[in-house]
């Protein structure tokens, strides 16, 4: 038998608010790569996750988030759209 364990957070309010901060930072990518794709249907995610290491460069907030996080976020910008695309073509 498997078992899923929980538990609770309790952060302290250093910790909510960098989280925070990550969130939006992370919703902040999601919309760049977002409008990139819009401006240009040739690409895919992992061109955009190259781009990454040159896009900290001039924006200086995604040095705060990690980078397999900010690699997560166009991945599922990626499998979002694929999602979508499917249940278009079902209707």
């Amino acid at each position: 038998m498997n078992y899923n364990y929980r538990y609770r957070l309790r952060p302290s309010d250093a910790h909510r608010e960098q989280l925070a901060w990550t969130v939006d930072t992370c919703r902040q990518a999601y919309n760049h790569f977002l409008h990139r794709l819009n401006r240009t249907d040739d690409t895919s995610a992992y061109s955009e996750q190259k781009l990454l290491p040159s896009l900290k460069k001039w924006w200086s907030d995604l040095k705060g988030v990690h980078s397999k996080v900010l690699q997560k976020v166009v991945q599922r910008l990626y499998d979002n759209l694929s999602t979508l695309h499917g249940r278009k073509e079902n209707g």
